[in-house]
């Protein structure tokens, strides 16, 4: 019988999520600091599909499909608001401050739907980040700003009169949705898969038999292996993993008796795809694992340093 726990987590696992943001990162910029103090991206499923030319001092868009970018645009706010606002915000100027201090945003919306395509979940969202903590975030619904802060109060209050501003973030906010579905049907890639086997640990007589999905975006991926179309409990599994081509890489292995080698298969979920790979019972080159594996190990750095400097509210 399943536990709850164990029932919930199923429906957590058959959830679709997408989410199409723009994310800021801005600093202030004492004494000897040479760095960048302004960075933005777009991105959808963690996926680059625009960023700031600080050189160019414009947008550069990373995704040249045309169609995709025929209604979407990129938040109206310039650099120079970004960099007037977090000076202002920690008493420094345009040449000097005492200090390093952050200022993080996100906008854009994110979207759970069951796995027959239909939305279970939407939600919009724009808020900033102060040197680490919360700030300050917009209620679409009644467009106003939620202080996260006591330091935000005054911020606040100069936000909720502009109805303007306000106004157009509810329309922008209220646009994101279509951005999202026209995102994913243009650059959904399936994942290509691979079988291989291994000897299992403390035990001649078994096999590990993995199956390697490489290459898919977006990333919410389901997997299983099974025999005679019965799923196999997992050995072990690595979760959903970058590549370094803003593609994702996913393994699940089993433990195998190594004398039945027969009817095994790797069955993936993908974008409302169904895949189907069999294993032969033999040994199948392992260049692609490693490969994989090597590329997995790249991580997004801006990404990372935004998650450590941004704690988001619950």
């Amino acid at each position: 019988m399943l536990t709850s726990l164990t029932l919930l987590s199923c429906i957590y696992l058959s959830l679709e999520r997408h989410r199409f943001q723009f994310v800021y990162t801005v600093l202030t910029k004492p004494d000897g600091f040479s760095g960048p103090v302004f960075s933005a991206v777009g991105l959808n499923d963690d996926r680059w599909v625009c960023h700031y030319s600080n050189e160019e001092q414009t947008w550069k868009r990373d995704h040249s499909d045309a169609e995709i970018w025929r209604y979407t645009e990129e938040p109206r706010d310039s650099r120079d608001w970004f960099i007037n606002l977090v000076n202002t915000l920690t008493n420094c100027t345009s040449s000097r401050c005492d200090g390093l201090h952050t200022l993080q945003r996100r906008i854009g919306c994110e979207v759970e739907k069951h796995p027959d395509g239909s939305v279970m979940n939407v939600n919009a969202f724009d808020e900033y980040g102060h040197d680490g903590e919360g700030f300050i975030a917009f209620d679409i619904d009644t467009m106003q700003w939620k202080d996260k802060s006591p330091k935000a109060k005054e911020t606040k209050m100069n936000w909720d009169t502009d109805r303007f501003r306000n106004q157009y973030l509810q329309s922008y906010l209220n646009n994101c949705m279509h951005w999202i579905s026209t995102f994913n049907a243009s650059i959904s890639t399936p994942p290509a898969l691979y079988m291989f086997r291994s000897a299992a640990p403390h035990d001649q007589s078994k096999l590990i038999l993995t199956c390697l999905a490489t290459g898919f975006h977006p990333k919410h991926i389901e997997m299983n292996v099974t025999q005679n179309n019965i799923t196999l409990q997992p050995f072990s599994s690595t979760g959903v993993r970058p590549n370094n081509n803003q593609t994702f890489q996913m393994r699940t292995s089993v433990e195998i008796n190594r004398d039945e080698k027969q009817s095994y298969e790797c069955h993936v979920l993908h974008s409302g795809q169904t895949l189907i790979k069999s294993w032969d019972g033999h040994l199948e080159s392992r260049s692609h694992h490693w490969a994989a594996v090597a590329a997995g190990a790249f991580t997004f750095v801006v990404l990372c340093i935004f998650c450590l400097i941004y704690k988001k509210e619950g």
